[in-house]
């Protein structure tokens, strides 16, 4: 997991762009959060991230928030609620183009971003 927090935006929506609706995916995901919240070079924005996630899977969502033990620090910020429009611009992005490269790694020009 990357030290700087634009890496790490990367690789949420990565992750994002990954999930293929199948049981690995709640693996992907609670990695992801368990591999965020060992940083401690700056403050991951978790709550943002899973803003993003309820809004963009909620199902996924749910069955990622009630794997957590209750009353943890992870399931506290799972409890946390944002607006999915807030956490994106939270997240840098702020136009629709951004968007879509962001959750389909879609460029305007129709190609797969990297």
């Amino acid at each position: 997991m990357s030290a700087h927090r634009q890496d790490l935006i990367d690789d949420f929506f990565e992750m994002i762009r990954s999930l293929n609706r199948t049981g690995m995916d709640i693996i992907r995901v609670r990695d992801f959060f368990w591999r965020a919240s060992e940083i401690r070079t700056f403050i991951p924005p978790t709550v943002e991230f899973m803003s993003v996630l309820k809004t963009y899977n909620a199902v996924l969502f749910h069955e990622f928030r009630t794997s957590l033990v209750p009353n943890s620090s992870m399931h506290l910020l799972a409890s946390v609620h944002m607006e999915a429009g807030d956490a994106l611009i939270s997240l840098g992005i702020t136009t629709i183009e951004e968007l879509e490269v962001a959750v389909k790694g879609i460029a305007s020009s129709g190609r797969v971003s990297s």
